[in-house]
Formats: structure tokens, sequence, C-alpha cells
């Protein structure tokens, strides 16, 4: 998290190219249909010149962005597999990586596991950061509370 320097408030495109500058590859967002794969709110697919993440099309954004935040810790932390998209369908990555050049898939899905669970909690400080920051109140009641 240091690495990123984000310092205060960030908008999601600032957090993006922060990740992607320290990833040292462009990482292109993209929407599928989700019934593609049904159980998965987000995966992340690294090939050679970039990275992609897929997001189901038909969530809301405040979802499709921590989905995408659990990627990036992902990326972050330089996970090399999670065991789910490799165990629930290994044909299919064997197959179709091999043939696009995919170098890892990582998926965000509802089987949890350390790598899983680092990924989640490097997402929750990154939905921090792109929170705005409230002022204190200046209210002394209220400022007992915070």
């Amino acid at each position: 998290m240091a690495a990123l320097a984000l310092g205060g408030h960030v908008t999601f495109d600032e957090l993006l190219d922060n990740v992607a500058e320290i990833h040292g590859k462009p990482i292109e967002l993209r929407d599928i249909d989700h019934s593609v794969i049904p159980a998965v709110t987000g995966l992340w697919i690294e090939k050679d010149q970039k990275s992609i993440i897929l997001l189901p099309a038909g969530d809301n954004s405040l979802h499709r962005t921590h989905a995408a935040c659990h990627e990036f810790g992902h990326i972050l932390l330089r996970h090399q597999g999670c065991g789910g998209v490799e165990t629930a369908m290994p044909s299919v990555f064997q197959h179709v990586g091999s043939r696009k050049g995919i170098k890892a898939m990582l998926a965000r899905s509802l089987d949890w596991n350390e790598t899983e669970r680092t990924a989640e909690h490097v997402a929750y400080l990154l939905s921090l950061a792109l929170l705005p920051k409230e002022r204190p109140s200046s209210n002394k009641f209220e400022r007992t509370f915070l």
C-alpha cells in the first residue's frame, strides 16, 4: 500500500493508473455478461503486454468498484493463482490460456482461502482511499463519536 503513495482521497482512474504503474503494464477493465461465469464477481487475466479485469456488466457500480479493487489486490500482492479458476475450469484455462498468451487468471469468487482473504483486505484499504474524506464536525457532541 505504501508503494501506491495515494496520500488522501483518489479517484478510481487515479487508482487504476497507480496500480498499472506498479504492475508495469496497462490494466484494461472489460464488462462481461454475468451468465458467462456466474459464480465469479471479478476475473484478472494477465498477459505479457497488459492485464485485463473482467467485471459482470449487470452489477451496481459500488460492487464493481470493490471487485476491481479486489483484483488490484491480487496484482499488487503479485499472486500467481488463487485456486478459483484453475480448480473450477482447468481445461478452459489450459486451452484458452495457451492459445491467447494468458500468463495467469485469478477470479474473485465465493471460495475463500488465504490468497483471497489478503486480496480482499487490500480491496478494503483501496476502497477507503476512494471515499471522500469528511471534514471534522464543528459540533463538540458529534466529535465525541469520531
